[in-house]
């Protein structure tokens, strides 16, 4: 998930496109819904291949839209539910895909820019000379659409505009409306089988997980206890220790996040781990998830870093293996703790070199819809999937197959326009390994989306710095992790935080404190008031 996250983000999901028929009259907002609109879509005067009545369309506006993501699964806008998107809107878009992370700032750098560029680079895309501002053409081409004014704050830069309102960000008001609704987090999965083998032991601590690791490698040397996932090497074992990434607010003011004792500890952890044989040295060259993936479902790991749908999803990928996992859902102590600062993932960007604005928007502000997101997420309502009377989704399709998914053209974490609650609904499964981790992680997790809005301007000193360091540290953490004893460790760890000051992280931490001030005012200012 990049992404979403990333998540991934990675997640995040990591984070694609579907739909259904219009309804044309009203929707409200309610738990997971971004916007209000009442009364039927006005009537649009559109340029030759529009109808009045986007229902009736027989000719639909072309648009050409660049996906910046490389993992996108589909190249083409195909399948029954990107078929219902163009029937409810009379708009039909030709998809390109990445082919590397470079593509958008050459085509950027050249002005080859197609209509709508979908991509996570909210500070690239962010520009009046790029981009068209959502505050300028949704009031003109669509005035009944009102975004939440904190999802508008946050997706604000600084020349006042806003030219996207990202996917996967709810506010803290609607995940407290939608208690089956779990942020997606770090998770760890592990073979059923051998912890029953060796007792099906308690872990509620670091030292009974180190212990159930020691068990394993004992009785199944041929295996390696722990695989961890490139893309999710640390952050289940920085959430046991309290530690954040990015930017944290330390007593009303930023330090970045090598100064936290916690992340010390976590790094320290990580190098114990492979001193302890738990985890290989080869593990930290491996840079595609699928190969790691391919290593537990191969039989070679007992345990493996990825997110709370790990043990779902390779459950999924391994019904023909006779293989189970199951997650380890619940917290390893009292310091574990999670501090969601995430701003959104990808945005639907609309360029200046548009062709047909109003089509564009026509189709934004249907896929904003609570009825649009929806079904571009989780396919035809009443065939593909209920309403359930407590408030989440029941598939009629096995939403961990892939190949399903991309048949039908629905991806439940990668839709450029739902929320954070819409997406978690959609990995709601009672008693599903995914829920019993979410349902645990929700109570230790805290809001603070002021901190994500701290974002330095591209090629500005600041992010020169941040940049710098963040290079440094993907270098230099391996030494930690691979060091030969604790105190060589320690020692690795204290020389990548004196690199990172003298590359500048004082002075980033002094430009992030003027700027976090001001948006936490605003941030709080506007949450009491809902």
């Amino acid at each position: 998930m990049k992404k979403r996250i990333e998540i991934i983000t990675k997640m995040v999901v990591a984070p694609l496109l579907i739909g259904g028929v219009l309804a044309g009259c009203s929707t409200s907002t309610d738990n997971g819904g971004n916007y209000s609109v009442s009364g039927t879509p006005a009537a649009t005067k559109t340029a030759v291949g529009t109808s009045e009545n986007p229902s009736s369309c027989t000719s639909p506006v072309e648009l050409n839209m660049f996906v910046d993501a490389t993992w996108y699964p589909f190249q083409e806008w195909s399948g029954e539910i990107p078929e219902a998107i163009t029937k409810a809107t009379c708009v039909k878009p030709k998809v390109t895909v990445a082919t590397d992370d470079k593509q958008l700032a050459l085509m950027t750098a050249s002005g080859d820019l197609p209509d709508i560029v979908v991509s996570f680079n909210f500070k690239l895309m962010s520009d009046a000379k790029l981009s068209l501002p959502y505050n300028q053409i949704f009031p003109k081409y669509a005035p009944d659409v009102k975004f939440d004014p904190i999802k508008e704050l946050v997706s604000t830069v600084t020349d006042g505009n806003y030219y996207a309102i990202r996917n996967d960000f709810s506010t803290e008001a609607e995940w407290k409306a939608n208690p089956y609704a779990h942020m997606m987090v770090p998770g760890l999965a592990m073979r059923k089988d051998i912890l029953d083998e060796i007792g099906n032991p308690a872990i509620k601590s670091i030292d009974d997980l180190n212990k159930v690791f020691t068990d394993v490698k004992a009785k199944h040397p041929e295996m390696t206890p722990l695989i961890l996932n490139p893309n999710w090497q640390r952050p289940f074992f920085d959430t046991q220790f309290g530690a954040q990434g990015g930017f944290v607010d330390k007593n009303g003011k930023i330090e970045y996040y090598l100064r936290q004792d916690e992340v010390r500890k976590s790094m320290l952890y990580m190098n114990s781990l492979y001193r302890n044989g738990f985890v290989t040295s080869e593990n930290f060259a491996y840079k595609n998830e699928s190969e790691t993936e391919q290593m537990v479902l191969a039989g070679k790991g007992f345990a493996y870093t990825w997110t709370y749908s790990a043990a779902d999803r390779l459950n999924a990928d391994s019904k023909d293996k006779n293989l189970k996992f199951v997650q380890l859902a619940e917290p390893l102590g009292p310091s574990a703790s999670i501090i969601s600062t995430g701003t959104g993932g990808l945005g639907m960007y609309v360029t200046k070199n548009n062709k047909n604005v109003e089509a564009t928007v026509r189709l934004l502000k249907y896929l904003f819809s609570e009825e649009g997101w929806r079904t571009a997420e989780w396919g035809i309502k009443d065939k593909d999937w209920t309403l359930n009377a407590a408030g989440y989704p029941e598939f009629n399709y096995d939403v961990q197959n892939i190949e399903v998914l991309k048949k039908k053209g629905v991806y439940w974490w990668g839709v450029p326009t739902e929320s954070g609650v819409g997406m978690a609904l959609s990995s709601y499964k009672k008693g599903s390994e995914t829920t019993r981790q979410g349902e645990a992680y929700s109570k230790i997790t805290k809001y603070n989306p002021a901190i994500g809005m701290i974002n330095p301007d591209t090629d500005s000193p600041e992010q020169i710095i941040r940049a710098n360091i963040d290079n440094m540290v993907k270098t230099e953490v391996t030494k930690v992790y691979l060091s030969k004893s604790e105190a060589e460790a320690a020692k690795a760890y204290d020389d990548m935080l004196s690199k990172a000051e003298k590359i500048g992280m004082t002075k980033l931490e002094s430009w992030a404190t003027k700027q976090y001030g001001p948006l936490k005012e605003k941030y709080d200012s506007l949450t009491k008031s809902k």
